[in-house]
């Protein structure tokens, strides 16, 4: 595969997705649904990052044939961690609006689930190439 549609396949989406955040977190007047069952608000920020983790951890896989799963992993959890701490930070510094450490933690846990059902896939799917 030519690198350019490589990175058109691997690397673009997650950079699109990346922007949609941003964007979405700079909307000053987003105001969010008053729905009480399973608390709205975290599942939608659960699900965002859970996409978004595994666009990046697509994308770092394809980064390189050298690149072990591992690293893959590691790099895909600090980015996506910190791109977490970030998004949270614009929204309440740059946008004005609420930021709360419930927000950045249904973050996290959606990015973390995301990236181990990954990793133990991968790893199942090399154990049986192997055999």
């Amino acid at each position: 595969m030519s690198s350019g549609k490589k990175f058109l396949i691997y690397h673009v989406p997650v950079i699109l997705y990346a922007g949609a955040i941003i964007f979405v977190s700079s909307i000053t007047t987003l105001r969010t649904p008053e729905v009480r069952f399973l608390a709205f608000d975290k599942l939608a920020h659960f699900l965002e990052y859970a996409i978004f983790a595994f666009l990046t951890i697509r994308s770092v896989s394809n980064l390189s044939e050298k690149l072990k799963l591992e690293a893959s992993l590691l790099i895909s959890t600090v980015f996506v961690i910190l791109f977490a701490v970030f998004d949270e930070y614009f929204v309440q510094i740059l946008s004005k609006r609420n930021s709360s450490l419930y927000d950045l933690t249904a973050d996290i846990i959606g990015s973390m689930l995301i990236l181990i059902l990954y990793y133990i896939l991968k790893k199942r799917k090399l154990k049986l190439q192997k055999t």
